[in-house]
């Protein structure tokens, strides 16, 4: 029995060691250039790491002449669209901007001057979240400020931009990076590719009514008027929450009722999910406060999404028995009022 006993803990950390190699990779790779024209071989490293969650490398550049070391990484989440690249002062010195180059272009991705709508949703409701502490119904509330799209819905390749002052300072504390100073820079790097859609054109909406029609992609709701369209919701881990891995679909359930849509998002764990409710034309976003759950402690379980009966929005939570049930006129004057109370 002993033995049978040691065989299976042998067994079981043998398989627990195959998995994370597995689900863990790392490559070092060297490249020796005189990247600063001084006529000293300079060393660039690139130190990649992937794991089940997180990934990317680390960049150093070793000066040839001087044996200082400078280093940007790209490593992150699996879990957000964007990342926050935080450069080095000593890199920005004019002395070392053949290294700023190499290491710039090693990096990130190709730059862009401005911001799509997208990213501007996301930006906008990062600055313009409020977490509610005591509220009959929501946990957080944001408004993110985007407008009425004239041209077609699209989502642009990955791209990063340049920040520094102020709206650095506030990314910064959103990243929880380090305090930077007034003179810093970063690169806000945008991974369109975790939005899973290669077009946008083509799909029938999931919802409509006389005034708009409501589409959804793996991450996204975004709504048409007419000739326009405006971007209403994107699952971010920061600020709507999202799964530990974007390749994991979050959007699924979504309701239009009048002016609002109701959105089931699916993020960990499993068979937990978010209702979160949108005001098409102001676009704040209401996440409610609820443990809402297909599993409500019955052998028959609960409601796998939620549903509109009678004019009221009704769902189960983890582990209560009772289906609650939510006048829907309650919920939109809460998310359109809450200032006031």
């Amino acid at each position: 029995m002993i033995n049978n006993t040691k065989a299976f803990i042998l067994l079981l950390f043998s398989t627990i060691s195959i998995f994370n190699i597995l689900n863990a990779q790392s490559r070092i790779d060297t490249t020796r250039v005189d990247f600063n024209n001084d006529k000293i071989i300079d060393t660039l490293i690139d130190n990649y790491s992937s794991g089940s969650n997180f990934g990317g490398s680390d960049f150093t550049i070793i000066d040839g002449k001087t044996k200082e070391e400078y280093t940007l990484s790209n490593y992150g989440c699996y879990c957000s669209f964007t990342n926050l690249i935080t450069v080095p002062d000593s890199l920005l010195l004019e002395k070392n901007a053949s290294f700023f180059d190499v290491l710039r272009t090693k990096a990130v991705t190709q730059k862009r001057d401005t911001i799509d709508a997208t990213l501007e949703w996301l930006l906008s409701a990062s600055f313009n979240s409020k977490y509610l502490k005591e509220h009959s119904y929501f946990k957080t509330i944001f408004n993110p400020k985007t407008k009425w799209e004239s041209h077609k819905a699209f989502l642009p390749e990955s791209y990063h931009i340049e920040v520094s002052g102020d709206t650095l300072q506030q990314l910064t504390s959103q990243y929880e990076k380090k305090p930077v100073s007034e003179s810093s820079k970063a690169f806000l790097v945008y991974y369109t590719s975790a939005h899973y859609v290669e077009t946008l054109d083509n799909e029938p909406p999931v919802a409509k009514n006389e005034t708009y029609e409501i589409y959804k992609t793996p991450h996204t709701v975004y709504a048409k008027k007419g000739d326009t369209h405006k971007w209403l919701f994107i699952s971010e881990t920061g600020i709507t929450g999202a799964p530990g891995k974007l390749r994991w679909y979050s959007i699924n359930h979504v309701e239009l009722v009048g002016d609002y849509v109701l959105i089931h998002q699916d993020i960990p764990p499993a068979n937990a999910y978010v209702i979160h409710i949108v005001n098409v034309e102001t676009q704040r976003v209401g996440s409610l406060k609820f443990d809402t759950s297909q599993n409500n402690g019955t052998d028959q379980g609960g409601m796998i999404t939620f549903e509109i009966v009678n004019d009221h929005l009704v769902f189960t939570e983890y582990s209560k028995q009772k289906i609650n049930k939510i006048p829907l006129q309650e919920l939109f004057n809460s998310l359109d009022n809450y200032k006031d109370e």
